[in-house]
């Protein structure tokens, strides 16, 4: 059963390309009766965590999927220092974590995790809280021509939202390495996504035929927040 369990859910404010932004994904499934439950556990547990400075996390729902798909939720952890985000990571440990294994732990039919970063970044202004995955295959040796050509694509199409290309660098599922993430400030966007006129129409066409030989596109999955957690509102 192909399943691609990664994401990247950003909140940040920073120059186009200036850094890397690295992230680590929780992707988990519940039971449909143990839902209201398990959310109120989760948000009361990150809620009380110290996290540093530099670090974000946003709990959401994943409700729109393809078949096979059987993860409900996700905690999507982000930082532009791996040294910070491998701190927050290694804190969750004593009795406090253990406590809150122990009673969340019963709601979780399904674990993963996963890991990367990201480098390609527009829009970072327009984080909305429902974000769409589009996962690929590509070999090593040709992820630099991928993000070429979505470098170029970007030039021309106007996305409403946050986007971003990222890799995966530890968890790949069914070979899946690329993600392109979305972000749209309702369900009308989501749903209306896609080339608005000819040029981008153009850009669009240029992109799969530079792609379409080196690249597998998987599927694509989509999330919508419940709660963000150590976020400065300017």
């Amino acid at each position: 059963m192909k399943k691609c369990i990664y994401t990247i859910s950003i909140l940040f404010s920073i120059v186009l390309s200036s850094q890397d932004l690295y992230w680590y994904d929780v992707i988990l499934e519940v039971e449909s009766e143990d839902t209201l439950e398990f959310e109120k556990t989760v948000d009361e547990f990150y809620s009380s965590v110290d996290f540093p400075k530099d670090v974000t996390m946003t709990f959401s729902t994943i409700p729109l999927k393809g078949q096979g798909y059987e993860e409900t939720h996700i905690l999507s952890f982000v930082s532009p220092s791996s040294e910070s985000l491998a701190n927050l990571r290694s804190s969750l440990t004593g009795e406090k974590w253990e406590n809150y294994l122990e009673v969340v732990r019963p709601f979780i039919d399904g674990v993963r995790s996963s890991a990367g970063n990201a480098s390609m970044i527009y829009n970072p202004d327009l984080f909305y809280g429902i974000g769409q995955v589009w996962a690929f295959k590509v070999k090593s040796k040709d992820v630099p021509a991928f993000s070429m050509a979505f470098s170029k694509l970007m030039e021309t199409f106007e996305f409403g939202g946050f986007v971003g290309l990222a890799q995966v660098t530890h968890g790949i599922s069914n070979g899946e390495n690329i993600l392109i993430y979305g972000t749209y400030e309702n369900l009308n966007s989501a749903f209306t996504f896609g080339p608005k006129n000819d040029d981008e129409v153009n850009a669009f066409t240029e992109f799969f035929n530079k792609t379409s030989d080196i690249a597998e596109f998987t599927q694509s999955w989509t999330r919508v927040k419940i709660n963000d957690y150590n976020v400065v509102n300017e």
